[in-house]
């Protein structure tokens, strides 16, 4: 269903690769999907994984601010709600 495992996935990921600290990634998460919810488990493996990435310089506001590391780019995606659409 999306809620629990793949949750902790994108959000290991959003840590990783954008730098992230877990409240950054869990804001941005429950923006876009907010039936998402890790369970405590996975939880306590995320704020371990956030102290690992913390310790080793990944998560550092300072020196780490953009997505360099990103390896899937931002797709810019044209606003359609101003197009009528017919299906005649």
């Amino acid at each position: 269903m999306g809620i629990s495992r793949s949750s902790s996935i994108v959000l290991a990921y959003l840590m990783k690769y954008h730098h992230d600290t877990l409240m950054e990634a869990h804001d941005f998460l429950l923006d876009r999907r907010p039936i998402s919810c890790p369970n405590p488990g996975f939880l306590l493996q995320l704020i371990r994984y956030e102290k690992k990435l913390r310790n080793s310089g990944v998560i550092d506001k300072q020196n780490n601010n953009d997505d360099k590391q990103n390896p899937i780019k931002t797709l810019d995606i044209p606003n359609t709600s101003n197009i009528e659409w017919s299906f005649d």
